[in-house]
């Protein structure tokens, strides 16, 4: 019985210490909780109000005013088939990349198609694109990139880059000339005012 006794000793001490250090056993928490759910909402992009039709390189006809030391930027605004026709005899297409579907997104009257191209750079890639398009009232900001590191075979002949995208037609007031600022890798280049009758 002694070796027993310092071991029943050795335990009130143990709950008296316990009990005076804050043991207090934590009671559970009755009151309702608001359980907050969260939906992790994330937007789909949105996507961009043109559509691509074409791009490569071409040769204009109309070119005396242009030689192979500048760099000029050229824009059309086309809203009929009469005119894409024009357009196309205007231009001698050399190499493009457009598909026959892609070719057909530009029915009218319901279309709007913008074209640019820039006189002059070695044929190399597909460098002209269209990167932005904003419109605001009767104004709308067509951006342009010119990728500077084409990559692909390099040809000795010049030729423009070209690109041609579609916008629907109920994209743009429906009264009005239409002012269109075309602006190459952020700068302001060409303006050009349509009625896109």
């Amino acid at each position: 019985m002694p070796t027993i006794y310092p071991a029943v000793l050795t335990a009130i001490v143990a709950t008296f210490l316990i009990a005076a250090c804050g043991g207090d056993t934590a009671l559970p928490n009755t009151e309702p909780t608001a359980i907050v759910e969260t939906e992790a909402t994330q937007e789909a992009p949105t996507p961009p109000l043109w559509r691509y039709v074409n791009s490569g390189w071409v040769s204009p006809s109309n070119q005396q005013s242009a030689n192979a030391f500048s760099r000029e930027l050229r824009v059309a605004v086309i809203t009929s088939s009469e005119e894409l026709e024009d357009f196309n005899r205007t231009v001698i297409s050399k190499r493009t990349v457009g598909t026959g579907t892609s070719l057909s997104r530009a029915e009218f009257p319901g279309s709007v198609l913008l074209v640019a191209y820039l006189l002059w750079l070695p044929v190399q890639g597909d460098p002209l694109s269209v990167v932005g398009l904003e419109i605001d009232g009767n104004r709308a900001v067509v951006d342009l990139e010119l990728d500077e590191d084409a990559q692909g075979r390099a040809y000795p002949y010049l030729y423009a880059p070209m690109t041609m995208v579609t916008v629907d037609r109920d994209k743009f007031p429906a009264e009005g000339p239409v002012e269109f600022v075309f602006r190459l890798d952020g700068e302001w280049q060409v303006t050009l005012t349509d009625t896109l009758e």
